[in-house]
């Protein structure tokens, strides 16, 4: 017969599996986030960075501003046109989020990164990571 003790951390380790995925689940990068990159589109999709940013991309890296992020995004869009964008995966905890999304461009594939936190009712991306994926 198990102890009590010994349930007890089984059940919170169910608990804790099962919140996660369920947590998993119910969070969603907003549809017009999805579409902008869809589209290669910096302009929509600054709508939702944070005040600043953290970019991390094969030729760049740093913290940005709304308007210079903006910019750099413009260049990588010019250079790698898209040809599709697909979110494979989500997470969610308290007010933050997570997706990773796939990035087929013209020249090569990519794996995107969003970092997303909610204020305010409004989704806005804190860091956004593009990695260019092996081929």
């Amino acid at each position: 017969m198990k102890s009590s003790g010994s349930r007890k951390h089984w059940l919170l380790f169910l608990i804790f599996v099962f919140g996660g995925c369920l947590a998993s689940m119910n969070a969603q990068l907003p549809n017009n986030i999805i579409e902008a990159t869809r589209n290669a589109n910096a302009q929509e999709l600054s709508n939702y960075f944070n005040g600043k940013i953290e970019l991390v991309l094969p030729q760049k890296s740093g913290v940005f501003s709304n308007s210079q992020a903006k910019l750099i995004l413009e260049d990588f869009f010019k250079h790698n046109p898209t040809i599709s964008f697909k979110v494979i995966h989500q997470g969610k905890r308290q007010n933050s989020a997570f997706a990773i999304g796939k990035y087929q461009s013209n020249k090569s594939t990519y794996r995107f990164y969003f970092l997303t936190k909610n204020k305010d009712d409004k989704t806005y991306i804190h860091q956004l990571r593009i990695e260019k994926e092996d081929d």
